[in-house]
This record gives C-alpha cells, sequence and structure tokens, in this order.
C-alpha cells in the first residue's frame, strides 16, 4: 500500500472510509425515524441506507484488495475487484428494490398507519443533507482519481439523496391529506426507481468486466494521440483498451519506418507509453505490434528525410476511433474522409 498521504490509493481509502462512518451514522438516523413514524417509504429509505454501507464496505476492501501489486496469477493486476465492486453494490440495490416492492404491497391490502410526520419530516431532510455532501465529496473524488468505485458510490449516494426527497414530498402530503395509502405507493414508486439504478450499475459492471468498448474513452485516446503525434508513427490501427481499476491496459499496432533498428523501435514505444501517461490519470501501460512501413505508406508518411521515400507525402491521415479501433492499415483510399 502507498505510504504517501496524498497517492490516489489512500484518497480512495480515506474517501470511502468517511463515507462508512457517516453512513452508519445516517443508518442510525433513519430507523429512528423509522421507529418513530412506522412510515413504509422510511423504512425503504432506511434499508437502501443499509445497503450502502454494505456496499461502502466492500467497496472499500475492493480498492485495498485492487491495490495488491501483479503477481503469476494476475498478471495484468487485481484492479478487476473495484469493477466486481460495482457489481455487487448493483445487485445489493436490486435486492432492496425488490424487498421494498413486496413490502409495500402487503401494507396496501392490509393497511398502515404513520406517526410523528413532522419528526419524520425533519430526520429525513437532516439525512438528506448529510447523503448529499458525501456524494458531492466522492464524485468529485471519483472525477479526479478516476475511480469507477468512488463514482459508482457517490451515484447511489446520490440516488438516496432523491429519494429523500421523495419521501419528504410524500409525507408533507400525507400530512395535508391524512390519506394513509400514499406511504406505501410512495414506497412502491421509490422501490422501483431504487431498481433502476441497480440495474444501471450491475449491467456497468458486467460490460467493464467484458471489456465492452468505451467510445468516450477512445475518443480521448485519439484525441491526445493526434496532438503528440510523433512522425516516426506512421500508422496506428487495431487499437484495444482493458480497464483494470484505475490502470488501463492498451494493446495497439504501430507502423514505424522499416530501417529502424530495434533499439529506436523500443525508444519510440516508450515515448508512446509516456503520451498515455501524461494525457491520462489512469496508470496505463501498453503493448505494441510494430509493423514496418511499406511503399503504400510513404503518401502517409511525416518522416521528411526519409531517403528510402518511393511516394510523396500526399495526405495526413487525422487519426480517430474509427481508424484506430480497425484491424487494417491506413491508406489514402481506405480514409477518404480524413483531412
Amino acid at each position: 500500500m502507498a505510504k504517501n498521504k496524498n497517492s490516489p490509493l489512500r484518497q480512495k481509502i480515506g474517501a470511502l472510509r468517511l463515507v462508512l462512518i457517516l453512513g452508519v451514522f445516517v443508518l442510525l438516523v433513519k430507523f429512528t425515524a423509522y421507529a418513530f413514524t412506522g412510515s413504509n417509504a422510511i423504512l425503504s429509505d432506511a434499508l437502501e441506507s443499509l445497503i450502502n454501507i454494505a456496499a461502502s464496505g466492500f467497496a472499500l476492501f475492493s480498492v485495498i484488495y485492487a491495490s495488491r501489486l501483479k503477481d503469476s496469477n494476475h498478471p495484468y493486476g487485481h484492479g478487476k475487484m473495484e469493477t466486481v465492486a460495482v457489481g455487487f453494490e448493483g445487485a445489493m440495490i436490486l435486492l432492496t428494490g425488490i424487498f421494498i416492492i413486496i413490502k409495500s404491497i402487503i401494507s396496501l391490502a392490509t393497511g398502515s398507519m404513520i406517526r410523528e410526520v413532522d419528526l419524520g419530516i425533519f430526520i429525513t431532510a437532516f439525512s438528506a443533507i448529510l447523503l448529499a455532501g458525501m456524494s458531492i465529496m466522492l464524485k468529485r473524488k471519483g472525477e479526479k482519481l478516476r475511480s469507477d468505485v468512488l463514482l459508482a458510490d457517490g451515484k447511489h449516494l446520490q440516488t438516496d439523496v432523491l429519494t429523500s426527497l421523495a419521501l419528504i414530498a410524500g409525507l408533507v402530503l400525507f400530512k395535508l391529506t391524512g390519506y394513509a395509502w400514499i406511504d406505501s405507493t410512495l414506497a412502491l414508486a421509490l422501490a422501483l426507481h431504487i431498481i433502476f439504478s441497480g440495474y444501471s450499475l450491475l449491467r456497468k459492471s458486467l460490460d467493464d468486466l467484458m471489456d465492452k468498448a468505451d467510445p468516450e474513452l477512445i475518443e480521448r485516446i485519439a484525441s491526445a494521440l493526434e496532438k503528440e503525434r510523433n512522425s516516426r508513427w506512421i500508422d496506428m490501427h487495431h487499437l484495444k483498451v482493458q480497464k483494470y481499476g484505475s490502470s488501463l491496459h492498451v494493446d495497439c499496432h504501430v507502423t514505424m519506418p522499416f530501417y529502424l533498428t530495434l533499439e529506436e523501435v523500443h525508444d519510440e514505444i516508450k515515448n508512446l507509453e509516456k503520451t498515455f501517461n501524461m494525457h491520462f490519470r489512469h496508470r496505463v501501460e501498453i503493448s505494441v505490434h510494430t509493423d514496418p512501413c511499406m511503399q503504400k505508406s510513404c503518401a502517409l508518411c511525416h518522416v521528411a528525410d526519409c531517403s528510402f521515400r518511393l511516394e510523396e507525402f500526399s495526405k495526413h491521415i487525422t487519426w480517430n476511433p474509427s481508424n484506430l479501433v480497425a484491424n487494417r492499415k491506413h491508406s489514402i483510399h481506405a480514409n477518404a474522409d480524413n483531412t
């Protein structure tokens, strides 16, 4: 584990520990509100907070586990554990939503009464303020550290804030009308919202575990590579990206001048890796398959002092997500729409 207090790992652990502690406090506050009011909607909110604690605890474990060094059994490291944590959180949220639906239907059938409505409104508002602060902190940290697990936890807490606001509105409506069915109906609506949130997190986790392409990430890579483009990087294609927690692994094919020595090719690959790490907060490692240039590359090649050139340079091919991920070398005819 990193000893630097300001290291990304320390910042992640510190944020999740704080959320875990505050989560326990919010849980006690919400169950206190339920004890006084007997509201199914407040119970639904409290149960979601219970899931918050379980999810934050697992997220904390996943961040610590993901920081372990690579070994012979995990050559890409342990970063995927953060993705598993996101899926775990999504599954727990789904189960919570299903439980709330079952309880709300039973309450609608048997009837229920709410007590101490004013106290319930006050306590729920207080917990919503705490949750909002926690959500903002986690989302900012997650964006800064490029951490999916922090962003997922922040998104979940944001959902909890919206749930609490809807709950307050429902309690006010009940106070004005006196209709007891409002409480259970509101709980049903909140449960559907909770289920959708859980499904979104679970789907994202599965997509990341299956290494689904991230169009936004590929776009950022294309922009960074085009900005820092080296004339010896004649062509880049068949680019693939895998996420391992806060790390990225990039595979790609790069066409370079055929006359470069092995040492020079190695230096260019190191320069390419530096370019990736300069533009991304993730730690990036790359695996490059190098191709020697051929005669048809001359028209696209920016190397000005090449004594082997057989054709004049005629067109610049702009690197974009489409031609970077395609498994074919660039050519003027195949990229006629590029400038």
